[in-house]
């Protein structure tokens, strides 16, 4: 029952771990998998401008060198489609730095540039309508051209800084994130390892629960309950004759001239020769029934489910038992013998009067000359012949 309940228990622990280890796994999988998404959605907007963006000093170097060499007013058209977006661009990128956790300092120069550009776009814009009004002259491609350039340089720095600088911010804060991780999952590591150790702590504070119980209702010497444990089987089964009017019986046992042995041949064997008796008892009855010693030279045997006459048959095979048993060591020669009473429960509401009842025939049975087992209706299990007589008893 012992082992029983602690496998159990055992059990129960085992999933709920399991389980708190399987949550524990899906927290850090979900951590991961949305910290690397947070990652890439806190830089991946800012770097698409800033490629996009890339691409506007390409396109002014481009078309300058066109202007320059077809002198098409085309080209001019393109250049103001330009010097549009331009600045749209920079101000976007400029609000998404300032939204984002990159610290100041780090791109404040780069926010200059971009500055000091948007200040040369007016003199450009300026410069490529005065050659859509008066035509491209040398002087006003070179005007136009050292403006464009000027700019294209600027812009095209700065974005290509600002394109890195994205980068590796992005790069520190996923190895960022991945060290974050990393903590939590130990964290987690740990929180399973301390819960670990307070089941196992619960685990072994039930083992000791249980053996205390078990200790506190088991004979230490014999291994058999005690008195403690035979009234709780004998208050369950009390239970269970009231509830089906089961048969209910029960049988006091005391070895004869026990103190003999233990003068004669010392403590130790008086215990080994108890240990003995103990095992003959446990081979003779049911598996249903409930041995117990109550002290001393003194067992009792709860037989639930059986009436008088098989705790009779009972008796009987264990005086059979008893006389034929070989004692231990020096007391091999000796010959053992018992006196038994048994009684079936009839009126009786309680272990205690049942007891009491069975301890009155065993009683008789000692005064009737020992080695036989006296009943409720005045009857003894016979002795081998020559060496017993029946013995009557008045079952008042």
């Amino acid at each position: 029952m012992r082992a029983a309940s602690s496998r159990g228990l055992g059990l129960r622990l085992v999933v709920a771990f399991s389980l708190i280890a399987t949550l524990c796994a899906l927290v850090i999988g979900y951590y991961v998998s949305q910290a690397r998404q947070q990652v890439g959605a806190d830089y991946t907007a800012l770097v698409t401008d800033v490629v996009r963006a890339q691409q506007d000093p390409a396109a002014l170097r481009m078309t300058l060198d066109s202007l320059i060499d077809s002198q098409d007013r085309i080209h001019l058209e393109q250049i103001h489609a330009l010097l549009w977006r331009i600045p749209r661009r920079i101000d976007g990128i400029r609000l998404q730095l300032r939204r984002s956790e990159l610290a100041p300092a780090s791109y404040g120069e780069l926010v200059e540039e971009l500055a000091h550009v948007e200040s040369r776009l007016p003199a450009l814009e300026a410069a490529v309508d005065a050659a859509a009004e008066q035509g491209l002259d040398e002087r006003g491609s070179e005007a136009i051209l050292a403006l464009g350039m000027e700019v294209e340089e600027g812009l095209a720095w700065a974005y290509s800084e600002l394109n890195e600088l994205l980068h590796r911010a992005s790069a520190e804060q996923r190895q960022l994130m991945e060290r974050l991780a990393l903590a939590v999952a130990v964290l987690l590591l740990l929180l399973l390892l301390a819960i670990a150790a307070v089941m196992r702590m619960l685990f072994q504070l039930h083992r000791q629960r249980e053996t205390m119980r078990l200790q506190s209702r088991t004979d230490e010497l014999t291994a058999l309950g005690n008195r403690r444990w035979l009234r709780e089987a004998a208050e369950q089964a009390f239970e269970r004759r009231r509830r089906h009017g089961a048969s209910l019986s029960l049988m006091l046992l005391d070895l004869d001239h026990f103190k003999r042995i233990n003068d004669a041949f010392g403590h130790p064997v008086g215990d080994a020769v108890l240990v003995a008796f103990s095992r003959v008892l446990e081979r003779q009855v049911r598996r249903v029934d409930r041995v117990a010693r109550m002290g001393g030279e003194e067992f009792a045997i709860l037989v639930p489910d059986s009436d008088l006459a098989g705790a009779e048959a009972l008796a009987e095979r264990i005086l059979r038992a008893t006389r034929a048993m070989s004692l231990p060591g020096p007391a091999a020669e000796h010959r053992l013998t018992v006196s038994i009473g048994v009684v079936e429960a009839g009126e009786e509401r309680s272990f205690d009067r049942l007891y009491s009842r069975a301890d009155e025939l065993l009683y008789r049975a000692k005064a009737g000359g020992r080695d036989r087992a006296v009943t409720g209706q005045g009857q003894a299990a016979p002795r081998p012949a020559g060496n017993t007589t029946r013995t009557a008893i008045d079952p008042n």
